[in-house]
């Protein structure tokens, strides 16, 4: 018999507290933004960036729009990214900092970023912004949160993740 996990925590975060922790999301998520500006602009997708790390040490990076995997979501390019690296090993138990909320609908993608994300043994998710309803309703933090994996929704970056994406908002 194979017992319930956890429920994960959600934590959003407003303001810049000076903390060791914020200071450490805010550097690797502004490298999230970085990934996410090296997509192609699209009329009916967002533009994604995504980093995984293990403790302060990178395994894997992707973004929406990738020339070997034009299909293929940020999350999923980076968790593949990261299976086939040299830190592998790593990949579990590690945080994945994405500047969009993972999709959470078969509807958006084949197999869901959030599905990718619980299969690969990611421990935590930092996110940008969540997912604008502009064409779906994304229940990625739930989902997440449901299968016992910390989010953090790292609020006060929110226009920065979001510039990236300006054409489909405005």
């Amino acid at each position: 018999m194979t017992e319930a996990k956890a429920p994960g925590s959600y934590l959003v975060i407003e303001r810049d507290d000076e903390t060791r922790q914020v200071e450490t999301y805010i550097a690797f998520m502004r490298l999230a933004i970085m990934q996410a500006t090296l997509a192609e602009p699209s009329s009916n997708t967002f533009n994604t960036g995504v980093l995984i790390v293990n403790g302060t040490q990178l395994i894997g990076e992707g973004h929406t729009r990738e020339p070997h995997a034009p299909h293929t979501h940020a999350a999923e390019c980076a968790i593949q990214k990261a299976r086939h690296g040299k830190q592998a090993h790593l990949l579990t138990s590690s945080t994945l900092y994405t500047t969009m909320e993972p999709c959470s609908s078969p509807r958006m993608s084949k197999v869901p970023c959030t599905t990718h994300i619980i299969n690969a043994g990611i421990a935590k998710v930092v996110i940008g912004v969540k997912e604008p309803e502009s064409f779906v309703n994304c229940q990625g933090v739930k989902t997440l949160v449901a299968a016992g994996i910390d989010v953090v929704h790292l609020k006060i970056l929110q226009e920065e993740c979001l510039t990236t994406n300006i054409h489909l908002l405005t």
